[in-house]
């Protein structure tokens, strides 16, 4: 921002249990803080405000009916399953064992499977004890074939047939950075690549550790939004994923957040002044001037042949 700062910075730690709760259910994603006072800036200021720190708890699950990758759905022997894996937050080992488990109860163990993770190659194989063909149905809607590392197809493989990967396993589901948005707050700056609008996407912050731990936000140079708005009288907080509709379901865990928001001179627009009949008047002046210049040079000469002819 090439705007110069105006006045001192005020600073806003926002607790999540001290929100109040507009999240649906208890995923405690969503809240808003009532300021005492407003806000507010000059008619010659401009508001911005930067997420400066952050401290969230990596209780969210990357397996959820929320995130809409917790079905599986398969044939074999020509009878179709559509099985529910039960939310968590899974390792690649551990889902794994929990798709081996759903669907060998699902058949009542009439074909067992066999799931193996290549931590070199980052991929999945599976293969079953029956000649019989098994079809995974990835083409349907919320399955975890990214995570399992599957393309958006239909795939067939038996006892003799094994089926491997065929892209990166990704236990994340891409959802591997939170996105801190003031929905209440606007600006004309951010634009958001998923919708091409613009968008209230204060901060991306990557998850960085494991599972039921904490991680930390602490840029060295936050980044500042400009808000289209002078005055501030409450602000909502939403934690999402990449996609807006898709929350983070913290389990209530709690979080904190650190804003600051600054004030800063609007540069004074320049306004030309155009006044016909002044410029009118002044080109004729010029006009004048130079004619009137021209007379006295032509004088000038004359008055040199006449006295060169005496």
């Amino acid at each position: 921002m090439s705007y110069t700062k105006t006045r001192g910075s005020i600073y806003i730690c926002i607790r999540s249990r001290d929100l109040i709760n507009t999240s649906s259910g208890n995923t405690g994603n969503r809240g808003r803080f009532v300021l005492f006072e407003p806000i507010e800036a000059n008619d010659d200021e401009r508001l911005a405000v930067s997420l400066t720190s952050a401290i969230f708890p990596n209780s969210f699950y990357n397996l959820s009916s929320i995130s809409k990758n917790n079905l599986i759905t398969f044939i074999e022997n020509g009878q179709q399953y559509n099985i529910q894996i039960p939310d968590g937050n899974y390792n690649i080992t551990e889902l794994m064992t929990k798709i081996k488990e759903i669907m060998e109860t699902a058949n009542g163990g009439a074909v067992e499977y066999t799931f193996t993770y290549d931590e070199q190659t980052n991929r999945v194989r599976i293969i079953s004890n029956s000649q019989f063909i098994t079809t995974f149905k990835f083409t349907f809607a919320n399955s975890p074939r990214r995570m399992l590392g599957f393309d958006a197809e239909d795939y067939n493989f038996n006892s003799f047939s094994a089926l491997v990967s065929n892209r990166a396993v990704d236990v994340t589901d891409t959802q591997n950075s939170l996105y801190v948005r003031l929905p209440n707050l606007s600006n004309q700056k951010i634009i958001e690549s998923s919708t091409g609008k613009y968008s209230n996407i204060l901060a991306t912050i990557p998850v960085l550790y494991s599972r039921n731990s904490f991680f930390t936000y602490d840029p060295s140079t936050p980044f500042e939004m400009e808000l289209s708005q002078r005055s501030i009288n409450s602000i909502d907080v939403a934690i999402t994923f990449q996609d807006e509709n898709i929350d983070v379901d913290l389990g209530n865990a709690d979080y904190e957040i650190n804003l600051k928001i600054d004030f800063y001179s609007k540069p004074k627009e320049k306004f030309r002044e155009i006044n016909l009949h002044k410029d009118m008047i002044k080109k004729f002046d010029i006009y004048e001037k130079v004619n009137h210049d021209k007379q006295m040079r032509m004088e000038s000469l004359k008055n040199l042949k006449s006295l060169k002819k005496n």
